[in-house]
């Protein structure tokens, strides 16, 4: 099954991610401009030696575009288009697209109003995305002959199946024609994304030689939003040997002319020591300048800092950001921490990340953030690779099954089959489904209660896996009591007692299940099982 993605998240950091904003926040330039080196320090950055574009609208636009100057590139592209040059209708939509254009009448000095992060506001509010006006001029484009236009929509898409996955592809190798001639003819952007497609094997075969080759040469041509993807293949050793060095100089060279992912991964950099010691405070400076130009990832990032390796592993569980789960892994979090992030009053009852990365709570309001597809898995399963214990207690004896089944549920095909798959995941991990909390409750227990009669996959993983369920909780109850008791559905009483059910238990009043229906069709299901008439 194709995972259900924005493509702008599947192409990566490396070169389809927009750029930052050249307006500044002056509260916090000059505390910038004090970690980067005077030699980077520049006023703007340099035009294209040469015009590569038909007219010179456009190739002012590009130019200031790629140098982040996004107001002045708007109002070129505008003009480039009168004269029909069609891809500058991408370039519009682009900037529609990645909220990259200022709100009007918002002032960029608004977004930081304080040094604390409790004031720090974000950005998304400032720089708003708009995908339908971005259609429209994605469309124009290609109606102007501009195969840009395919770029677009293929990064505005959602894949759900193969045929929309086909069709990405389509539109991917359709803009790597005039990518690919517009990056020979030494335009400066075609090259980054010619880099990425190189990079994903989107558009092009997968080739981090190649990717490697096409981002640096968009970096000398001053593609600053190319400053960073080369820093992230220095950082990683792709395409080239690592060297944190470079990627350094290229981070630091964003960051002089305010480019928003710059100034968040160098602050990423100093925040956990990558430079040497850990220096929060440059962090800090750093992601604030970053939030100023537009970077909801710096926004983000605030709030871990000033927290331990094991407090960020617990934050980043919580939150389910498997980027953040890894780093902190790697930085030597334990995976079995019961830390408490600084700034929370909230009872945890000592749950292990594993806990709070499986569990959506029921209200928001306790904690936790929005549901969002895979991230779950994707979180549970770095964790049970780095050792974590799925068998783990808390204070209350629930364990991260207890904790899958007892949260929210979202209802929709897909997370039925995320949640069956995080079954899969913890049985895998030798999850054992018989154990037992505080109340005697198991984990089909919760299951029962929690998924109101629907949600059966989940009941048939945990059935499969070898769930008892006639086990009694506290009060002697059962799951089949509990399902008769919350008239579950005939489905769901059929499904535990083809699993063993024995409807004649009774709880410590007395009562078997047929004591908890009224149903007549579940008390005809329970006679055929072997129930007795109900108490009178």
């Amino acid at each position: 099954m194709i995972p259900l993605l924005r493509m702008k998240k599947l192409l990566l950091l490396l070169a389809l991610l927009p750029a930052g904003h050249l307006a500044v926040a002056q509260s916090d330039t000059s505390q910038v401009a004090k970690i980067i080196p005077d030699s980077l320090k520049q006023a703007k950055v340099p035009r294209s030696a040469k015009q590569v574009w038909r007219t010179p609208e456009m190739q002012e636009g590009m130019d200031l575009y790629i140098g982040l100057q996004y107001n002045e590139a708007y109002n070129k592209f505008r003009q480039a288009a009168a004269r029909d040059e069609a891809a500058a209708y991408y370039f519009m939509g682009r900037m529609h697209q990645y909220g990259e254009l200022l709100e009007d009448g918002a002032p960029i000095d608004e977004i930081i109003t304080s040094d604390s992060v409790a004031y720090v506001r974000n950005p998304e509010k400032f720089y708003k995305a708009d995908p339908d006006t971005a259609r429209i001029l994605f469309e124009k484009a290609l109606e102007g002959s501009s195969l840009y236009g395919n770029l677009g929509l293929a990064e505005l898409m959602t894949i759900r199946n193969d045929e929309d996955k086909q069709r990405f592809t389509r539109h991917m190798r359709s803009a790597a024609l005039d990518i690919r001639d517009m990056a020979i003819a030494g335009d400066a952007f075609s090259n980054r994304i010619l880099g990425s497609m190189y990079y994903t094997g989107y558009g092009e075969m997968e080739d981090k030689g190649y990717a490697f080759t096409y981002i640096k040469r968009a970096a000398e041509l001053n593609d600053v939003v190319a400053y960073t993807s080369l820093a992230n293949l220095y950082l990683r050793g792709e395409g080239t040997k690592e060297n944190v060095a470079q990627a350094k100089y290229w981070l630091e060279k964003g960051a002089a002319v305010g480019e928003k992912e710059a100034l968040y991964t160098l602050g990423l950099l100093y925040e956990e020591g990558n430079l040497g010691k850990p220096e929060p405070e440059k962090a800090r400076k750093l992601y604030h300048q970053a939030i100023s130009q537009g970077s909801s990832n710096a926004f983000e990032q605030l709030k871990y800092l000033n927290q331990s390796s094991d407090q960020k592993l617990v934050l980043a569980a919580i939150e389910r950001n498997p980027e953040i789960v890894k780093r902190s892994l790697e930085n030597g979090a334990y995976v079995n921490t019961v830390s408490v992030p600084n700034g929370y009053d909230f009872d945890f009852r000592l749950r292990t990340p594993l806990m709070h990365g499986v569990f959506i709570p029921l209200l928001l309001e306790d904690y936790g953030v929005i549901y969002q597809p895979e991230v779950r898995l994707q979180v549970a399963s770095l964790l049970l690779q780095a050792g974590a214990d799925v068998n783990a207690t808390d204070q209350d004896g629930k364990t991260a099954l207890h904790y899958a089944m007892s949260g929210a549920r979202i209802n929709t095909e897909g997370f039925e089959i995320e949640q069956a798959q995080l079954l899969d995941t913890l049985f895998k991990y030798k999850a054992d489904p018989n154990l037992v909390d505080n109340k005697g409750n198991t984990p089909l227990y919760y299951a029962v209660r929690f998924a109101n009669g629907t949600h059966m996959m989940e009941m048939s993983s945990l059935l499969n896996a070898g769930a008892n369920p006639n086990i009694q909780n506290l009060e002697g109850l059962t799951p089949l009591m509990l399902a008769c008791q919350l008239d579950g559905g005939n489905e769901v009483i059929v499904m535990l007692i083809n699993a063993g059910a024995d409807p004649s238990l009774r709880d410590h009043s007395g009562k078997t299940a047929m004591d908890y229906t009224k149903r007549e069709s579940v008390q005809n299901i329970l006679t055929a099982a072997g129930a007795r008439a109900p108490k009178r």
